[in-house]
């Protein structure tokens, strides 16, 4: 089918100042003012004020707009210039944003500074480049144009990126992404970095992004600790948690039954962070801080009528399956049955007004039974009218289950909960509160073992909390009514975080107020017999790629829980500021965090051998302009796998097709396709590029075309028309003879050469 290309509308990144990931702030915008543009002569001639911009004067501005047409040229054509300033007086969170357009045409500039405008992002979208052509140049092509943009727009930095990677961004987008960061005395910083995107194709920077601070002290890079003796340290404190994890997410793809559902068993850290002070050996579990500082220093009838129309009428015969559906229904119980259920379970919080009710049956399906099983869903209401003209209670209960319909058994439950907050005198009313977190323990097992029994006795309580705020006693402290619990389900005594039983309990009235369960009948454990040792884990864990000496951030927050404000509004900024600490550590930055306790090597998400993704190499094929365009291919993460790509082998019908949907195009005709070994001819792929380019009903005009190919007569009518079209749009490379080869197949090197022809003049025809 016929790629569509659609204009992508960029969304402007804006972008909180240079530490702008490592701290979320409140920030006081100030609405959008448009400003007459300065005279390209005032620009180059008046010297700048390069003061820092803690507020939106005009002298700012004007050093800001310098700033940028300092260091980039803004075209006279994106003549139309808008600006926000984003401010606050904390330590970071200021920043301007600057846009210029071309009028009447989505083209634009836009460029965003910190307080002391530097560059934090760039980036650029013009309308005419909206249809993406591939790759003509390769990554390794435009490395030092990356380089080169930084130095123009952050020369101080400069000296200081390292490069990381390149990576493609996909067909869409066209662009290559190239990441640095930041290297002080020969020591990776990567919470510094800086990431520009160049297009595929043009060789132009479309965007930059820089995360990078400039004035806090670096420490020396002498570490105290070798590699070896952090290592130990963090074997101490990172214990390795044997778990299973599951194969799929939740995603129920109907039709699949045949998917089977499986739990591998991981080892992984027990601590999301942990790094080592490479000069004294201190740990620590977190990268953020913060300190107490002082800143003032500074329906019955309508059932009869039901029943009696069922009745009347001329008698049709009843299907095998309504006959079936029928009988499966007589086996159910009663919606009545199945609303005492509910109402009579001395666990359940019900509500005394809950006097109304709806129920539905419904059909359902669960991994336990291999039929659709059925369940009444039942909603409990409290109706009374509220007359809102009155100063009364308002509050209306409600409760909703699930019952299943064969076993009477509740699957959820979810009740309300009345507030304790009197909204006409504004307080907070004290009520007791009889029950503790272990009585609630008690009810809610007691519940669990007369309804799940046998998936209960396979969970553990992993997680008690407590739940709702029944009131604030004095100076605002929270007085908690409610206690929730988790029990996960556990195999062989190995925790599967997937499954597990959940509940809440009332403090109050010593009452359950949520229930629910999440449970695969039908998975498949992984055997936990000849696991490694935790020790033994965390040695390989520990060796992976990700683990080294560099600098860090820790972010110190200092805040006055004392402050009290003269103005009409609370000023953030006096009561809270931002400082910085770069620190010299040992941190293990490894990705997946999974190892196999069978094999002690990485695992992905879904239990498979870890490889870190490559782009496709192969040890046939050289950088050569005879290869170019596989070269090409291939940075853009697409070719065949294997370590050959044996360029004179005949393609197939199926490989041709893979190529074409990792370039954007689906075939819509055939699912079967991809799979096919058939080997495709020249002739019948110049009609696929033809019907793909949509030009299908054309070619198949008859006598009106000519190839002028000498072996004309031996291309089948069926595809001469298509051929005519191709030689015309230059989709099959030029050769000296002046022969077609109709039935001739096509090798390798010669597809993907059509391929981009193909691409270029789909581009063209819009």
């Amino acid at each position: 089918m016929k790629r569509k290309i659609m204009t992508l509308l960029l969304c402007l990144a804006l972008v909180t100042g240079s530490a702008s990931s490592y701290v979320m702030a409140k920030v006081d915008v100030i609405e959008p003012m448009v400003m007459p543009l300065m005279t390209e002569e005032a620009i180059r001639t008046e010297p700048a004020s390069m003061t820092t911009s803690n507020e939106p004067t005009d002298k700012a501005l004007e050093s800001a707009i310098k700033a940028v047409k300092n260091k980039i040229t803004i075209p006279k054509e994106y003549s139309e210039f808008t600006y926000y300033y984003y401010g606050s007086n904390s330590y970071s969170g200021v920043y301007w944003n600057l846009n210029w357009r071309k009028p009447q045409e989505y083209s634009y500039i836009d460029v965003s500074l910190d307080k002391d405008f530097n560059f934090i992002s760039y980036n650029t979208y013009s309308q005419k480049d909206r249809n993406k052509k591939l790759a003509s140049y390769l990554k390794s092509e435009l490395v030092d144009k990356a380089k080169g943009f930084i130095k123009k727009i952050a020369s101080d930095i400069y000296p200081k990126i390292d490069f990381v990677s390149a990576n493609y961004d996909g067909i869409y987008s066209n662009t290559y992404s190239y990441h640095f960061q930041r290297k002080e005395k020969n020591i990776i910083f990567p919470d510094n970095h800086v990431t520009v995107r160049v297009d595929a194709a043009t060789g132009e920077v479309t965007s930059a992004s820089i995360e990078w601070i400039r004035d806090a002290k670096i420490p020396s890079g002498e570490a105290k600790l070798s590699k070896e003796d952090a290592s130990k340290i963090i074997g101490e404190n990172l214990k390795m948690k044997l778990s299973y994890k599951t194969n799929y997410y939740r995603i129920y793809d109907y039709g699949q039954n045949d998917i089977v559902k499986k739990a591998f068993l991981v080892y992984e850290p027990d601590l999301s962070y942990i790094s080592i002070d490479a000069k004294t050996g201190e740990i620590y579990l977190n990268r953020s801080e913060w300190v107490e500082t002082d800143f003032t220093s500074n329906k019955v009838e309508s059932d009869a009528k039901a029943d009696e129309a069922a009745s009347g009428g001329t008698a049709q015969l009843l299907t095998d399956e309504e006959i079936s559906k029928i009988r499966e229904l007589e086996k159910l119980i009663s919606k009545d049955k199945a609303i005492e259920i509910v109402t009579s379970n001395p666990y359940l919080h019900i509500d005394k007004n809950l006097m109304t009710y709806t129920a539905s049956l419904n059909q359902t399906y669960n991994s336990k039974d291999k039929d659709a099983s059925y369940v009444w869903n039942i909603t409990l209401r409290d109706s009374r009218p509220i007359d809102y003209s009155k100063d009364q209670d308002q509050y209306r209960a409600y409760a909703n289950a699930i019952v299943d319909a064969k076993t009477g058994k509740i699957l959820s439950f979810n009740s309300s909960i009345k507030s304790n907050y009197d909204r006409s005198s504004g307080k907070w009313l004290p009520i007791e509160i009889k029950y503790d977190r272990s009585y609630g323990q008690k009810v809610l097992e007691k519940f669990l073992n007369s309804q799940v029994k046998d998936i209960f006795n396979k969970t553990r309580l992993t997680q008690e909390r407590d739940d709702y705020v029944a009131y604030y006693k004095d100076e605002n402290i929270p007085v908690y009514g409610g206690y929730s619990y988790q029990y996960n389900r556990f195999n062989e005594g190995i925790e599967y975080e997937y499954n597990g039983i959940y509940g809440s309990v009332d403090g109050v009235t010593g009452k359950i107020y949520y229930y629910n369960t999440n449970w695969d009948y039908d998975i498949v454990f992984e055997s936990p017999k000849n696991v490694m040792t935790p020790e033994e884990a965390f040695n390989h864990y520990i060796s992976k790629e990700g683990y080294n000496l560099l600098y860090e951030i820790n972010v110190i927050n200092e805040y006055d829980p004392n402050y009290k404000s003269d103005k009409p509004y609370y000023d953030f900024s006096e009561a809270y500021r931002v400082a910085y600490e770069i620190r010299l550590v040992y941190r293990p930055d490894i990705y997946p965090t999974y190892i196999s306790p069978f094999t002690g090597e990485q695992l992905d998400y879904k239990g498979d051998s870890y490889t870190s993704p490559e782009p496709y190499l192969y040890n046939d094929i050289a950088d050569t302009k005879e290869n170019r365009e596989i070269l090409l291919l291939s940075d853009m993460n697409i070719g065949f796998e294997g370590a050959s790509f044996m360029p004179e082998k005949a393609i197939t019908e199926g490989e041709i097709s893979q190529l074409l949907e990792k370039l954007g195009y689906w075939n819509m005709d055939s699912e079967d396709i991809n799979s096919s070994s058939k080997l495709i001819t020249r002739e019948e792929l110049a009609y696929s590029f033809i019907k793909r380019l949509g030009f299908e009903k054309i070619a198949n005009i008859s006598g009106i075309y000519t190839s002028g190919y000498e072996d004309e007569d031996t291309i089948n009518p069926k595809y001469i028309g298509a051929v005519a079209l191709a030689k015309g749009l230059k989709l099959f490379p030029d050769n000296k003879s002046k022969l077609f080869n109709p039935k001739s197949n096509i090798s390798r090197r010669e597809a993907v050469l059509i391929l981009f022809n193909f691409v270029e003049a789909e581009t063209d025809s819009y």
